[in-house]
């Protein structure tokens, strides 16, 4: 039985790293960047030099976003390589639009220009890359309502599945009456900690996509019936009931019909929203999104007793890479705990039997471990 308690819940404001500001519905993204390369002599190829180092550097802040500066993943060899791979391939990321400033400094050719990124293409390439810490299952569960009218198959939910599906997240498909009685849950307010984690062992998901949407009349256009959508909108990390991601948004449909508009104007909003998805996706991934580090949930079982939980946080705590690890719940079925670490599940699941426990389940956000 799913438990439900109401929670308030504030609205983010967008990513913001130097000159780099994310906007929800952005596809491209401006940057203005400098470039620079030797001069030897020859102007053309110092200045192609240059302008390629600029595509380079306007890359590499928009990777800023997703994963930060102070992240342990931007010092491993793995990440270092990733990088030399998409400069390489700076070109399908990345675009001159504008040269602002050129000339010859001392030894030195730089350009001062503005380049455009593609974020889709570099999100992809950022998932493919991340998916060795994790590929997430995703539940998706937004209740919506058109003129105060319960909508059985919601539109929104339907286009916020469909995007994710596309950008290559693994969606868990429940059936018609889980997704229905999961709806009529959530509409009643938010899950508790105990509900999350039944929703997480049953389904073997990792992250919730909810909120809520509706839609209703402001007039007539052309003839056309015309409606205005609001979605909120919040990614939940099951493990642990960590928010990733919350925000609001905005839109408009018309249609002869009033059922027909209403759901256009959710779909609309939810083709708004649904841009924003991937890079709050990629943070949690990577443990450096808007939110604290990435978090998982270990499950200890077997514990012989509390001082033995004790010892083991105690070493978990003296390990590189782990920022934090706390103890949740104890009782005599074992513990729960959360372990704040800037590596894969695969690596913490390693560290774990290093510890001498025995790995007996893995999944992107919760590891079972027992003791030996």
């Amino acid at each position: 039985m799913l438990l439900a308690l109401a929670l308030v819940l504030p609205a983010l404001p967008p990513l913001s790293f130097g000159s780099v500001a994310l906007a929800a519905t952005q596809t491209e993204q401006s940057v203005q960047v400098q470039g620079q390369a030797p001069f030897t002599g020859n102007v053309a190829a110092a200045r192609q030099a240059a302008i390629n180092d600029a595509v380079r550097t306007a890359i590499e802040q928009v990777l800023g976003a997703y994963i930060s500066t102070s992240s342990t993943l931007r010092s491993t060899d793995e990440f270092e390589q990733f990088q030399q791979r998409l400069m390489k391939r700076s070109d399908g990321f990345g675009r001159v639009t504008q040269v602002l400033a050129e000339g010859q400094q001392g030894s030195l050719y730089t350009v001062t220009v503005r380049v455009v990124v593609a974020r889709p293409s570099l999100e992809q390439e950022l998932k493919v890359f991340l998916a060795q810490k994790g590929d997430p299952r995703i539940i998706v569960a937004i209740p919506e309502e058109i003129l105060r009218r319960v909508v059985p198959d919601p539109a929104a939910e339907t286009e916020v599945q469909r995007a994710l599906i596309a950008a290559g997240y693994r969606v868990v498909d429940l059936k018609q009456t889980e997704l229905n009685a999961l709806r009529d849950v959530l509409r009643g307010g938010s899950l508790s900690s105990q509900a999350l984690g039944d929703l997480a062992t049953r389904f073997k998901a990792d992250l919730l996509i909810t909120g809520e949407a509706f839609a209703e009349e402001y007039g007539t256009v052309l003839s056309q019936r015309a409606y205005t959508s609001r979605l909120e909108l919040k990614i939940v990390d099951l493990a642990t009931g960590q928010i990733i991601f919350s925000d609001a948004f905005t839109g408009t449909g018309t249609a002869p019909t009033d059922a027909v508009a209403g759901k256009a104007a959710l779909q609309n909003v939810a083709k708004t929203a649904v841009p924003a998805l991937p890079g709050a996706l990629l943070g949690w991934l990577s443990g450096s999104g808007k939110a604290a580090g990435r978090t998982f949930s270990v499950r200890l079982v077997g514990v012989p007793s509390f001082r033995a939980l004790n010892d083991t946080l105690a070493s978990l705590r003296a390990t590189a890479g782990v920022s934090a690890a706390l103890n949740r719940h104890f009782d005599a079925a074992g513990a729960q705990v959360e372990v704040e670490y800037s590596g894969s599940p695969e690596d913490l699941a390693g560290l774990l039997e290093d510890l001498g426990l025995s790995v007996t389940g893995l999944s992107a956000g919760e590891i079972t471990v027992s003791y030996r």
